[in-house]
């Protein structure tokens, strides 16, 4: 009886000659491109456009794009993306985006005065070799009237023939580093944007200054003739939130408009408008907590509440127009998280988009009022102390919008100082030991010792030197491998000069040893790996009798490093150059190497002198 091979075995040999076969191909084209073949660049002056045609195995990082003024390096200039980036999980550096097959850009900044522009990129090879920073130097005509035109995207084509044509795409979605609601109001889904801001809405209106809306609209319920049934009742109601949703959208669209005119995305780079703004976040967040009242001047709110009393009563328009006018003059503690939301917009651009979400917003924070004039109240869940604590909830998010745009401008230490205050103090004040004696206040007490426990970590984390938000107690790992590691010595000699390097090179020749100059960095996650998993490996130090070990640190990437690499025609880390005792270059190996491999280039490469 024949005997036929088990379906799991079958699968894994395969699999096995699959994986053999893609192998063949990667070891035998070793070579790597120049920065200039893997990542194409290109500028579109017309469109304000910068785009990047990036070869086959090969990938940009996203925040490594940056803009800056080539007269003035301190002011950066404001840009979006116009491509989608994807999630890579780099074992060094955690999740990063990056871009495969094309990347372009999109310039906000519309001062025909600007001049040239510096943009600086940088990317890897999948195969293990990154490319130290690419500048480049551009030159728009940033005339007023091509604001807007940059909604269209210039993608280059790349074809087999090496023919790059221009196909044009619609704009597919927008990414800054704005902030977390900037990111998501660039977001090409704007259904979540939409429904994002309804729940905000929602939590808006769970506040006690809006509770003054609730009379108003009874009062307007109960001075129709005759009963009022439910359905009426709504649409009363519905009218109501209509009007004061008006008011809202138009003060987006408004923002939007000023917003985009007077180019606050360049004005929102500048240290004196993050401090400004975030000074603003810190008074708005005072009126949450009580401080004081942020309203309309008396003489404002006195002609607008007599003029909406005119409606009380009437018909759906009228009722719509007391909506409008009375979002005017509802409540302070509304007012200051709007504030916040309308300075946001304002960074967009984006008119539509600004009315669009604060319509939706406004729609929200009417739900309740809806359920008055469905049901009289009886629906709306009664007022207490936990409307206060949303209130100061707000406050909170207040202060932390101002901590995010500090971040920006100072140390990273500061930065985790102020976060973990914020965490700390704010889980303080929702008294974590306190014993809760209902479900509620069980989960308010379990989240103020989670707030407590990484306001905790942050500040640790400062402390020692190693400031994170996500991996606040990453610390302890570095710590435990660097008292394992404190007897260990380097293999290689670690330089930034390159003249010391080259010192080190000629006294190698005197003493007639082997010269092993690796190239290093620290944004090169390969070298990272290799400097882990190979050169840590004690088994190499047996040839230090014979060979000179240097490392050139290409952090800084500069002038006279880069000179260096085009000298022996390296592209960048990781990279291993031979030389013999004579100081004449042997070999070259770029990309990243196992320990048995490392092993085996120095053991031939001992043998062949």
């Amino acid at each position: 009886m024949t005997s036929f091979m088990p379906y799991r075995q079958i699968k894994w040999l395969v699999a096995s000659l699959f994986a053999l076969f893609l192998a063949v191909p990667a070891f035998a084209d070793s070579d790597f491109l120049k920065p200039s073949e893997a990542f194409q660049f290109k500028v579109d002056d017309t469109k304000k456009q910068i785009h990047w045609v990036i070869a086959d195995g090969y990938y940009l990082y996203e925040s490594r794009v940056k803009v800056s003024s080539v007269e003035d390096k301190a002011i950066s200039i404001p840009f979006h993306f116009l491509t989608h980036s994807e999630e890579k999980d780099d074992p060094n550096f955690g999740l990063v985006n990056v871009f495969h097959d094309r990347m372009a850009i999109a310039i906000d900044a519309n001062d025909p005065t600007l001049g040239d522009l510096k943009v600086t990129y940088q990317g890897c090879a999948a195969a293990g070799l990154c490319y130290p920073p690419q500048t480049k130097i551009v030159s728009f005509n940033l005339n007023a009237d091509m604001a807007g035109e940059s909604d269209q995207l210039i993608v280059p084509t790349q074809s087999k023939s090496n023919d790059h044509s221009l196909s044009v795409t619609p704009k597919g979605s927008s990414e800054g580093e704005e902030g977390q609601l900037v990111k998501l109001l660039l977001d090409g889904d704007r259904f979540w944007v939409l429904i994002t801001f309804f729940v905000l809405g929602l939590g808006l209106t769970f506040t006690p200054c809006v509770l003054p809306m609730i009379p108003i609209l009874a009062g307007i319920i109960a001075g129709q003739a005759g009963n009022i049934t439910a359905k009426k009742g709504f649409f009363l109601s519905l009218s109501y939130v209509l009007g004061m949703s008006f008011s809202y959208s138009m003060a987006g669209v408004l923002v939007g408009i000023f917003g985009a005119q007077l180019n606050l995305q360049a004005l929102f780079q500048a240290p004196g408008v993050l401090i400004s703004f975030s000074v603003l976040f810190v008074l708005l967040s005072l009126s949450m907590f009580g401080f004081y009242e942020l309203q309309l001047p008396m003489f404002l709110r006195d002609r607008l509440d007599k003029l909406s009393q005119k409606s009380v009563g009437g018909p759906y328009l009228g009722v719509g127009i007391m909506g409008a006018i009375s979002a005017l003059i509802v409540s302070p503690c509304v007012s200051a998280p709007l504030a916040g939301a309308l300075i946001y917009i304002s960074t967009t651009g984006d008119a539509v988009l600004g009315g669009s979400v604060l319509f939706v917003m406004s729609l929200g924070m009417g739900v309740p009022l809806l359920l008055v004039g469905l049901g009289g109240g009886k629906y709306l869940p009664k007022a207490g102390m936990w409307m206060m604590q949303v209130k100061v909830a707000f406050g909170v998010i207040l202060l932390g919008v101002a901590v995010a745009l500090l971040s920006r401008i100072v140390p990273d230490a500061v930065s985790i100082y102020m976060w973990a205050l914020l965490c700390i103090v704010y889980a303080i004040h929702l008294s974590p030991f306190q014993a809760g004696n209902n479900g509620w206040e069980k989960t308010r007490q379990g989240f103020a010792l989670i707030l407590l426990i990484y306001g905790t970590a942050l500040l640790t984390s400062g402390l020692a030197g190693k400031p994170s938000l996500d991996k606040p107690l990453g610390y302890f790992s570095s710590l435990s491998n660097t008292r394992g590691s404190e007897e260990i010595i380097p293999l290689f000699n670690r330089m930034k000069e390159v003249v010391l390097v080259e010192n080190a090179m000629l006294q190698a020749k005197e003493t007639e040893k082997v010269v092993v100059l690796d190239m290093y960095a620290d944004w090169c996650t390969a070298c990272l790996e290799m400097e882990k998993d190979v050169f840590s490996n004690r088994d190499l130090r047996r040839y230090s009798n014979r060979i000179s070990f240097l490392q050139l640190d290409l952090t800084d990437n500069t002038p006279d490093q880069q000179a260096f690499l085009t000298k022996h025609g390296v592209f960048g880390p990781p990279t291993l150059l031979f030389f013999s005792s004579n100081g004449d270059l042997i070999n070259v190996r770029q990309g990243e190497m196992n320990l048995a491999q490392f092993n085996s280039v120095l053991q031939s490469t001992l043998a062949n002198l």
